[in-house]
This record gives structure tokens, sequence and C-alpha cells, in this order.
């Protein structure tokens, strides 16, 4: 039976409140009374937390397309068998300058500012799936500021308080928290600061399953309250390297931590202007095998020439389909909303091929044997995402072994 539009029924909030803060006292009691007997709480609730960066913790990551995001988070607030839920939003936002608490601010290039990753969330709700040693960081967000992810936090030269300058508004860093707790955004705000900044795109939903609730039952009642052919995914801790949707490919943080950062500003629809000098230091034009003439960053370009030998040498050159190449280094954003995220093609480090074959949407036509050569060469495929990106191909790990 599917939900009807509308705000979620104010009485079944305060139902689902009242027995977390039940939960929270039975769970504060329950401490109390292993910690007299020498024993682990985990062993007298016979659960795990619904803690972040703990494998096995009682917790589900959703999402669906943008547009349902909404649905799912309602249905996920009143499922039988979930507890707490904390949705996240996330974009892009461009800073014109930073500094650590005390020291000297760092700017971007003259006429340029620096793309950070923004995650925003609800402080108090997402404050439930952090650390206790945490949770006063998060729900101080509620007053405004942000926390920086450790390797955001490295890339600003931030490593206690500081500040962000934002083309309107400067916003307080209250500190570093572990990039597992933040997956691996370079920075975390509330929903209403970042909204401040225009960062409002739905991504993905925190679900809590409440003892005796698998992953499936859980599945199974979220479908139940969804309209009949919605694309749904789930995930459990572990199950990437990244826990978000897209987790099996670098996030922006680390791909800067790789590849190095760019200043840059908005171009018309997609496009990015990316400041020339840093193209020309991090960038070459190349001949690829079968593929042609690319320009790609420095550090792939022999991951992606090694890759297309071997494909010529396993006489597979005939799967490739000639001036059908994409390209590889192309400055722009996911969509054509400026906050939707930065194509990875920004920096040179994804390329595109059997173009007409595979469009973006459509169920994939690449060969699978092209994808395991390109896969163990160290890319990732967009073949495999919710909506399959069949002609994409992405740097995620250096090759294996057996390739070098």
């Amino acid at each position: 039976m599917a939900l009807p539009p509308g705000p979620r029924d104010l009485s079944t909030a305060r139902l689902k409140k009242r027995r977390r803060r039940f939960r929270a006292r039975r769970i504060l009691l329950l401490a109390v009374v292993a910690a007299a007997l020498g024993a682990g709480a985990n062993q007298l609730w016979g659960r795990a937390d619904p803690v972040l960066g703990y494998p096995k913790a009682p917790i589900l990551l959703a999402w669906t397309s943008e547009r349902m995001l909404p649905r799912l988070a309602q249905a996920a607030g009143q499922a039988e068998g979930i507890g707490a839920v904390a949705e996240a939003r996330n974009g892009v936002g461009w800073v014109t300058s930073w500094a650590a608490e005390g020291g000297t601010a760092n700017s971007a290039p003259d006429g340029y500012q620096v793309p950070l990753e923004v995650l925003a969330v609800d402080p108090e709700d997402y404050s439930v799936f952090v650390p206790s040693d945490h949770r006063s960081a998060f729900r101080s967000l509620a007053h405004g500021g942000a926390l920086l992810g450790r390797t955001g936090a490295a890339l600003r030269g931030i490593s206690g308080e500081g500040s962000l300058t934002f083309a309107k508004s400067t916003v307080q860093v209250k500190g570093v928290v572990p990039d597992d707790l933040v997956a691996s955004h370079e920075v975390v705000m509330s929903t209403e600061t970042a909204t401040n900044l225009g960062i409002d795109d739905r991504k993905y939903v925190l679900i809590e399953l409440e003892r005796g609730t698998s992953q499936q039952e859980a599945e199974q009642r979220l479908r139940s309250l969804l309209p009949s052919g919605t694309r749904l995914g789930l995930r459990a801790p572990g199950e990437s390297e990244v826990f978000r949707p897209g987790g099996n490919i670098l996030a922006q943080s680390q791909i800067k931590k790789a590849f190095g950062e760019f200043g840059g500003r908005r171009g018309s629809g997609r496009s990015i202007q990316i400041d020339p000098k840093w193209i020309e230091e991090n960038t070459s034009r190349v001949t690829v095998p079968l593929l042609g003439t690319a320009r790609c960053h420095k550090k792939v370009i022999p991951q992606i020439q090694g890759a297309f030998r071997e494909i010529v040498e396993e006489d597979l050159g005939s799967l490739v389909r000639r001036r059908d190449f994409g390209g590889c280094f192309s400055p722009r954003f996911l969509s054509d909303d400026p906050h939707s995220g930065l194509s990875h093609h920004a920096w040179g480090i994804a390329f595109d091929f059997n173009v007409s074959r595979n469009p973006f949407g459509v169920k994939p036509r690449m060969d699978p044997r092209l994808v395991k050569l390109l896969e163990r060469w160290g890319f990732a495929w967009g073949g495999h995402w919710m909506v399959p990106d069949g002609m994409h191909f992405e740097y995620l790990r250096e090759p294996e072994s057996s390739n070098r």
C-alpha cells in the first residue's frame, strides 16, 4: 500500500521520538548494568549500536532518485522494524579562502574558487548514527558552523577550529571528525546552513534496523510503501569502500588527495572553467591505442595506455568502436544543476568509449571481456550503477600487479 502524499503524520512522528527516547534511556541503563557486571553492553543488548564506521552496525543506507527521496524518508520513518532515520543531502560549495584558527588565510587562485563537497544533515537526527564521543560536535551544528572530515581538513591545512569563506558568507569550522562519519565528504554542516549556500540536493537516507529486523525485511517494507517500479538501492556497512551511494568510486576528497585540487568557476550549463595553470601542470594530450588522441591527467595516462595496449594484445580491439570515443578530461558538473557534484572527468581520470551503443541510463552493451580487463587495470565501470552509464570508466585504484 503506497503512502498518501503530504506531510508525515505528526502523531506517528511523536511516537517515534518517544520510542527513541525510551530506547536511549534503556540503553543507558543497560550500559550502567553492564559496566557494573564487567560485561560489554553489546552482550546484554544482543546487537550493536547504529554507529557509522562499524561494519556490523544495524544500519542500512537507502537511496533512490532525487525525486523519490522525500517519499523514501517518509516511508522509512513509518515502516515497522525501523528506528532512527536521518536524511543526507549534498552538493558543491565554492570557497574563496580558508584559514586555521589564528593562522594566515589561504586563497583560491585569483578569479577562481575551490569546489568543496558538502554533506548536509539534520544534526539531531544524524547524531544518533555517530559514536557517543562525537555526538555533541554534530549536534552543535544546529547553531551553525561546520565540521571537516580528516581528509578535507588536511587539504585545507586545518587541524582544529578555523573558517571557510564562501562567496556570500563565512562559516566557522568547529572541529575535525573521521572520514567514516561524514561519508568522506570534505565538509558537513546543518541542512539550514547548507541551504543558505544553495546546497539542497537530497542523496540518501540512513536507517537504523530495530532488533529482529533483517535487511531483507526492511527492503520489503520500504518497497511496499513506495510506488511500484521505484528504483531502490540498499547497502549495509562494509559492502562498499565508502558508505554512500556511489561508494565503489573515489569520493571527491580522495580524488583531490591523489590528483590535486583546482580553482575554477561555473561556466554555462554543465561546464566549469578551470584555472589554466592547473590544466597545464596536471594534464597532457596523448595518443591512446584504439581511442586516438585524448587529454587526461598525467598520473593516469600510463594506466589507460597500458589497459588499451592489452586490449590490442588480447585481440579484443574489434570490440572498441573507433571514432566512438567520448573523451577523458572534460571540466563539467554531473548535470545542469551546479550543485549536483563534479564529474570525475573534471580531473581527467575518467573516459568514455563505445558511446553510441551505451547511452546514459540505458542497459549497457559493453562487452564483458572489456569490462573485466579494465577493472583489472583499476578502473570502475559505470554500468554497475543504479542508473547505468555503460560507456563510462574511471580511476579507482592502482592496477593489479599482473598488469604492471
